[in-house]
């Protein structure tokens, strides 16, 4: 597979990407249709589980195309999980969490070319594509901030003193998140995307009796952002999510400086 994400297939009446997308018991393929064949033609993209596939709409590309595609993954997440209306604040962070996480691993193509899509389209060098193949020389390290809507959240390791039962929380009054320094494997990568994910929710004013709709976009819009404008934090959540086999909080070279 050439090393870009703009080398697509020629694009027709349907132009499937060269992956399909794997989340719970879902196996679906991914297209590029006019927007006349959508199956939803209100929208840039949609997930057709009648059909089997996520559809995209032909004319997307660059950074619109990531935010599309990432925006069908967290509908396809929820869908899988059973996260829907009623569900609380807490089933939305974990099952974001969760489904994130099994893509990433379940999916290798479709991460690597969802972060080199990112990668070329960002200004600077954010360097996704070469994180999540392992190019790097060293692991990222937990970054001491990002921010989140208008607000810098802190990120900080914990003692098991400290956690007391929970792997890790998120301090709504300070805007802090805090890890178990004890964390590693694919436990880090979630745990650290679940309570983030608190503080974007906290961002974005949601809380238990929110709609679903509001959570699936606060959660799009937000996650994006922090793609974004948070090389450092995307960098470190990424490669924990690729490398989950080596993830360690108890490292020393794991937490910034």
């Amino acid at each position: 597979m050439a090393h870009t994400a703009n080398r697509l297939p020629a694009r027709g009446c349907a132009a499937r990407l060269p992956f399909n997308i794997l989340l719970g018991p879902y196996e679906l393929t991914v297209e590029f249709r006019p927007r006349s064949a959508l199956a939803d033609r209100r929208r840039l993209a949609c997930v057709n589980l009648a059909e089997g596939r996520i559809e995209l709409r032909q004319d997307l590309e660059g950074l619109p195309l990531a935010r599309a595609f990432l925006d069908c993954i967290i509908r396809l997440v929820h869908f899988s999980k059973g996260c829907q209306q009623g569900c609380v604040e807490e089933a939305y962070t974990h099952s974001f969490a969760t489904g994130m996480v099994e893509f990433a691993g379940r999916n290798p193509r479709a991460w690597r070319w969802f972060n080199l899509l990112l990668a070329q389209h960002l200004p600077g060098r954010a360097g996704y594509d070469r994180v999540v193949r392992g190019a790097r020389a060293r692991p990222p390290a937990m970054p001491r901030h990002l921010q989140i809507g208008r607000h810098q959240v802190r990120l900080r390791g914990i003692s098991k003193s400290e956690s007391g039962s929970a792997f890790g929380w998120y301090v709504f009054a300070g805007r802090e998140v805090q890890l178990y320094r004890g964390l590693a494997g694919a436990n880090l990568a979630v745990v650290a995307l679940h309570e983030i994910t608190h503080a974007v929710h906290h961002a974005h004013g949601l809380e238990d009796g929110h709609s679903h709709r509001d959570f699936r976009r606060a959660q799009a819009r937000g996650w994006f952002a922090v793609m974004q404008r948070c090389p450092a934090a995307w960098r470190w959540l990424a490669w924990l999510m690729s490398f989950p086999e080596q993830a360690n909080l108890a490292t020393p070279a794991a937490l910034a400086l």
